[in-house]
């Protein structure tokens, strides 16, 4: 059998122009069957554009006009479409086979946890669906049903085994159209269980995965092949793709990638389809000659290229001649145009504003005010020039409010507010260690914006250390509170770390939700982001304790 996978990029919303690509890139396929991801006619995810009769009906409009144009191909599509006899929209795939909708694949397990929210807007399907071809009995797991949530930290328990249910109906290729987002060392998982799957019941698994990225989630797609004898294909991430894979092919090994360029190629992706599908063409940044804003322009130029990436200089007061020093060396090695604001001057009257009544800004005031001054001049430049600025904070800092709220935090995206500050290091270690692979003619990140001490610089001699633990121990508590969910008392159990020290962290990052509340687009990388994938309350107190039980 030739399966025929299209990896394709699909703008949520653009039916008309999704169909037109699903088209063209069908009839280029000499496949027995053509399968392609999840929804693929809408996008994923859609939201509550599903609310909009017009627009689910659209998209069933979409599938006919591909079965009558396809009509000598067998197509798998995904769209949303209303259930006649409840009313009620379900996430399905339709089997085309010539020219007509030959079958219908209704979702069975719909995810809300993390980033899912699949109960608000599906209803779940009734039962399995097979079709058969040329003798073959297949089967069409839709993303969920075919991994059930193991791959993921807080999936909800199921009672259904879909998978199960298609092997004992006697399928021996799975079909499984997808929307999985990205998460670092996913696709990893997906290929061991598929494998694994495969060899123990002898089973075909096709698997075609949505690439691209739509708002905060990036599809990183690594669509793939596997036999009872192993992976037979797998297409390359990142990018868009239409293959055809005979199912006697003889066996490959994965595709091998550190966790550094898994995300460096996440977050290009990231801000490339942010710009392009909002109909934006230039980013702005501000540029402290620290590590994470040269970080963050970094993957703007990988992302945009450099002519369309500026950096803004805003130094203060407090800002020290090796700060600036290394945002200009920044701008040389990325080729991409800067311009120095000094906001002294902004400064100086915004104190003496004060001081006109009698007042002062102090201390936190006084730091914050300068951060927002930037912010002010960030954000008019942005508006001037038709830009949108990005966000150059971390995870580490918005975890613990360790930001200013329309100042540092402005922005459109939240470029490496996924990404803790070790990360953030190893990752531009990274990067200028594999500079030319990144598209770059030599290592863009100042060695001395990674190996200096971390400082905001709004005060003097000022240091990320005299408000925060050493990154180090405040990251290890940060992954296990947040990424693994984990309490004070088992984190305790977990890290030799004070367990006061925890409970300091955890009541920052408890205080700090109001501020995450009104950031930017987050690009999700890690298991549980910030923004839709961790919906805390902003006014709650952690007056519970966790039962112990004694030995």
């Amino acid at each position: 059998m030739r399966i025929g996978l299209l990896q394709l990029n699909p703008t949520v919303g653009d039916i008309t122009g999704n169909t037109q690509r699903l088209i063209d890139a069908i009839q280029s396929m000499d496949a027995d069957i053509i399968v392609t991801p999840e929804l693929s006619i809408c996008g994923y995810p859609p939201r509550d554009l599903l609310y909009l009769p017009e627009f689910v009906h659209a998209c069933v409009d979409a599938v006919q006009q591909i079965a009558m144009t396809c009509n000598t191909k067998t197509v798998l599509v995904g769209h949303p479409r209303v259930n006649q006899n409840t009313e009620r929209v379900r996430n399905s795939v339709s089997v085309l086979q010539q020219g007509e909708i030959s079958a219908v694949s209704d979702k069975l397990l719909l995810p809300s946890y993390d980033i899912f929210d699949e109960k608000r807007y599906f209803e779940s399907g009734d039962s399995i669906c097979t079709f058969t071809f040329d003798g073959t009995q297949i089967g069409v797991p839709i993303c969920e049903d075919f991994w059930r949530g193991f791959d993921a930290n807080a999936a909800d328990q199921y009672d259904k085994n879909p998978v199960a249910q298609y092997i004992d109906a006697g399928c021996r290729v799975l079909i499984c159209p997808s929307a999985s987002p990205f998460v670092v060392g996913k696709q990893r998982t997906h290929l061991e269980y598929a494998v694994d799957l495969a060899r123990e019941n002898k089973l075909t698994i096709a698997m075609c995965n949505q690439v691209g990225a739509n708002d905060d989630l990036i599809f990183d797609g690594g669509s793939f092949v596997v036999t009872g004898k192993g992976l037979s294909h797998e297409c390359p991430r990142w990018l868009q793709d239409a293959v055809c894979i005979d199912t006697t092919m003889d066996t490959i090994e994965p595709a091998k990638t550190s966790t550094e360029e898994e995300i460096f190629h996440a977050l290009v992706l990231g801000v490339r389809d942010y710009f392009s599908k909002t109909g934006h063409v230039d980013a702005l940044l501000g540029l402290s000659g620290g590590i994470d804003s040269a970080l963050v322009a970094t993957i703007a130029v990988a992302a945009l290229g450099k002519e369309h990436v500026k950096g803004v200089l805003l130094p203060s007061r407090f800002s020290s001649l090796g700060s600036v020093e290394d945002a200009e060396a920044l701008l040389e090695a990325l080729g991409c145009t800067g311009v120095t604001l000094p906001i002294g001057y902004i400064h100086d009257a915004f104190e003496r504003t004060l001081a006109v009544s009698s007042l002062e800004a102090n201390g936190i005031a006084g730091e914050n005010a300068q951060a927002r001054i930037r912010g002010l001049l960030l954000m008019a430049l942005a508006n001037e020039h038709g830009s949108l600025l990005l966000a150059t904070g971390n995870k580490s800092e918005l975890a613990v409010g360790y930001s200013t709220l329309y100042g540092d935090m402005d922005g459109a995206v939240s470029v490496i507010g996924d990404v803790y500050k070790t990360d953030v290091w190893s990752l531009s270690t990274w990067i200028n260690s594999n500079y030319q692979s990144c598209g770059f003619t030599e290592p863009p990140i100042p060695e001395s914006s990674i190996t200096k001490e971390p400082s905001a610089e709004l005060r003097p001699n000022q240091t990320d250390q005299d408000s925060l633990p050493e990154y180090q121990e405040l990251d290890s508590v940060l992954r296990l509170h947040i990424d693994s969910e984990m309490d004070v008392e088992s984190i305790e159990d977990e890290l030799n770390i004070d367990v006061d020290a925890i409970q300091s962290i955890v009541t920052m990052v408890d205080r700090a939700q109001f501020k995450r509340d009104q950031s930017a687009v987050i690009l999700k990388t890690s298991p549980r982001s910030f923004g839709r994938g961790r919906r805390m309350p902003i006014v709650m107190r952690r007056a519970w304790v966790r039962s112990r039980e004694t030995t």
